[in-house]
């Protein structure tokens, strides 16, 4: 796969500037194009997306100031670093009212300077990128992914973060890893009156502290090496939408108590900063451990948890709910197989029967990375037994298999269709409307063999 170069802008009526910047930017993983003359640069802006542009503020004809006044109406995000004259700081200041990111001043400073004002200035194109492909996520409802269940337990869970999500209080959402706790912070956000604002997701468990800060408080310019602009954190940018703090049980305490702040005042301050900003963002949290047990060992606060544990929602594990398996299994096959361009496989019941009977215990996202793995390597439209990895059919009751099983054809079949049915009124709770939903039968059909068999 090609890596996704950032496109790089350079304007300047002087070839000894063009060249210069050709010299430094082609040995580094950038395309690169050039302008001479201010109309040619905004025929290639017109033309052609760029992450940045580094242009001289003094060009005959049409000016780098009017070009940064152009290009500002309608492309806020852009990143733009002009280039002046040594002393001329009326022009840089009016260039950075304008809208203008930085300034490079001639005589250049030094090239390893100049390289890494440009990379500074990228990452903060990058991060305005991300917020941008979020936003669109959830305006275009991708965010609010399609919720797969069939079992009441997950029915309950939707129901509640339905309502959570029209209210304007903080969600803790419990579950092992692989329950699926992003996807109903998700669902919670793209169905609540936050949905046009930002989304962002940050794995605490992931991140340093020092990496950790600065991602959610953003950060001054000069706060440590390598800061070389102001740079807003995820509880600035996110502007009226959610922060997602999965893992929150892996923070520090001196981490929490400054999250506690910011709860409780609604106001940050960047890192390195002097002043107070004002926030306005819904926080969801969510855990696969215990955090009373944490506030027990005297690693998680007590005030903090009961600031993030005003709405709770636990989300079972897969093992718990194997009545939504055969779903999960079917619309993850169907989203690979469109993906990929290969036909859709389908699962049989003696396939379904080894699978529910499986603990699961990497959960739905266990269940998905099987579903990807066979329906690329497995040549047959009709998933069998052998299809599956060992480890997924030791121990399953496959019915040619068991021991108890007749030899006897019929006999064998009415065998394995009570198991079945038996297995199905006891995930569906006995709810012949989502039986029929989960096992594809008709509810005639379906009364009679449970009138029959069970």
């Amino acid at each position: 796969m090609k890596k996704d170069l950032s496109n790089i802008l350079v304007v300047d009526d002087e070839e000894y500037t063009r060249t210069y910047f050709k010299g430094i930017l082609s040995k580094d993983d950038y395309r690169v194009s050039f302008a001479k003359d201010g109309a040619e640069a905004l025929r290639k802006w017109a033309n052609e997306a760029f992450d940045l542009i580094i242009m001289d503020i003094r060009m005959p004809g049409i000016d780098g100031m009017e070009v940064l006044k152009r290009i500002r109406i309608l492309d806020e995000v852009t990143m733009i670093i002009m280039i002046s004259a040594f002393g001329d700081m009326d022009s840089v200041i009016e260039a950075m009212r304008l809208g203008a990111n930085d300034f490079f001043a001639k005589p250049f400073a030094s090239i390893d300077k100049i390289k890494l004002d440009i990379k500074n200035c990228l990452e903060r194109r990058m991060l305005i990128r991300e917020n941008e492909r979020l936003k669109q996520e959830i305006i275009s409802g991708a965010a609010g992914q399609e919720m797969v269940y069939a079992c009441k337990a997950m029915e309950t869970i939707i129901e509640q973060a339905a309502r959570a999500a029209q209210l304007n209080l903080p969600v803790l959402v419990l579950g092992e890893s692989g329950t699926g706790k992003e996807l109903i912070a998700r669902y919670i956000h793209a169905h609540s009156p936050r949905a046009n604002e930002p989304f962002f997701a940050v794995n605490c468990g992931a991140l340093s502290e020092t990496l950790l800060e600065p991602t959610l408080f953003g950060h001054e310019k000069g706060a440590f090496t390598g800061a070389n602009a102001t740079v807003k954190g995820y509880f600035e940018a996110a502007r009226g939408g959610t922060i997602f703090l999965d893992e929150i049980g892996e923070t520090s305490p001196s981490f929490q108590v400054k999250l506690l702040r910011v709860l409780q005042e609604c106001e940050i301050m960047r890192v390195g900063g002097a002043k107070s900003i004002k926030v306005d963002f819904r926080l969801i949290s969510a855990t696969n451990t215990d955090l009373a047990n944490l506030i027990r060992q005297g690693d998680f606060r007590k005030d903090l948890f009961y600031r993030i544990n005003v709405i709770r929602i636990e989300v079972p594990p897969l093992r718990e709910r194997s009545g939504d398996i055969p779903l999960l299994l079917d619309h993850f096959m169907h989203q690979v197989c469109e993906r990929n361009a290969i036909k859709k496989k389908r699962f049989p019941p003696e396939v379904l029967a080894c699978l529910m009977q499986y603990p699961w215990e990497g959960n739905v996202r266990e269940l998905r990375n099987l579903v990807e793995r066979i329906a690329v390597f497995s040549r047959r439209p009709m998933i069998t037994l052998e299809d599956l990895p060992r480890e997924y059919r030791n121990g399953c009751n496959d019915p040619r298999e068991a021991t108890d099983m007749p030899h006897n054809y019929e006999q064998a079949k009415a065998l394995f269709e009570s198991r079945y049915m038996k297995n199905l009124m006891a995930d569906t709770g006995e709810d012949l409307k989502q039986a029929s939903i989960l096992s594809g039968l008709d509810l005639s059909t379906l009364y009679r063999k449970k009138s029959r068999l069970t």
